[in-house]
């Protein structure tokens, strides 16, 4: 079993950035290998991020909220606003 889910950042082209893009890319797999979790990227454009994830809808909920939790820390350590939005 599968489950999809899709992240979309706050801004037109917050994914655009190199820099952002790698790093949301390595969380969600760092996520994934640190709770067992198989996570594929599907999907990457400029404003968001889409994953297939081994488990249920759940889990792959789960999965996306933590990395938009660590994501959105960072950046907004970084660059000063979040990268998420809430919807």
């Amino acid at each position: 079993m599968s489950a999809a889910v899709r992240l979309s950042s706050v801004q037109e082209a917050a994914l655009a950035d190199d820099l952002v893009r790698g790093i949301v890319r390595s969380t969600a797999e760092a996520i994934g290998e640190r709770t067992g979790v198989g996570v594929r990227i599907t999907a990457v454009n400029d404003q968001s991020i889409e994953l297939e994830v081994d488990g249920s809808q759940l889990e792959a909920t789960a999965l996306a909220a933590e990395l938009r939790r660590v994501t959105d820390d960072w950046h907004q350590k970084k660059f000063g606003c979040a990268l998420w939005s809430i919807a």
